[in-house]
């Protein structure tokens, strides 16, 4: 007879909880930051360059980058910075090519449906950025550093309360001279990875 009385009292509990938990579901997460660690690739576009009678050409390769973001109570804004890597090869017009070990950072502004709410979080962005070349790619002796605007799309599939699949498009918007005179440059930084909120 105990046991039967345990058994609906915690049948009862179980029933009183449900929409609880499912008022819980409804409201925004209480975490606030992020930190992503993501892998994948860089891919740059614009036209090529040229370094004396060589003609230049940057190639896809691979990329590693590092996000932090701050998102409002309300679930709907928030800002992000990143720091990516990428070895960025330059193909010599068959005559080699070389790594000009590439490293950005941005800063951007986000909207959008943020981590802080519950179930797939999708946010676009826009900012800034600046782009280091340890080698630049027509004077493989210099380094060089341009300045300029970021954008970015941020899908974000939750795993558990607080870790989550990140899949980040950055493009890195940038006007370089790489030998022909300066010109617009969206290299793009393609990424996936754990997202850990707290």
């Amino acid at each position: 007879m105990r046991r039967y009385a345990i058994l609906v009292s915690l049948g009862g509990l179980a029933a009183s909880a449900a929409p609880l938990a499912a008022q819980l579901q409804r409201l925004p997460r209480k975490h606030p930051v992020e930190l992503t660690f993501a892998g994948g690739m860089f891919q740059p576009t614009g036209p090529g360059g040229q370094a004396g009678s060589v003609t230049l050409s940057r190639r896809p390769a691979w990329a590693a980058a590092v996000l932090f973001g701050a998102y409002a109570k309300s679930g709907r804004w928030g800002a992000e910075v990143s720091a990516g890597y990428t070895p960025e090869r330059v193909s010599q017009g068959g005559q080699g090519s070389h790594r000009t070990h590439l490293t950005y950072a941005t800063l951007r502004g986000l909207l959008g449906k943020s981590p802080r709410k519950p179930g797939v979080s999708v946010m676009v962005g826009a900012g800034l950025s600046v782009i280091h070349r340890q080698y630049g790619v027509t004077d493989f002796d210099v380094a060089t550093t341009n300045y300029g605007g970021s954008a970015s799309l941020l899908i974000r599939i939750p795993i558990d309360d607080q870790v989550g699949l990140r899949l980040d498009a950055q493009d890195l918007i940038t006007r370089a001279d790489f030998g022909t005179g300066k010109k617009l440059r969206n290299d793009l930084a393609l990424t996936a990875g754990l997202g850990i909120s707290w």
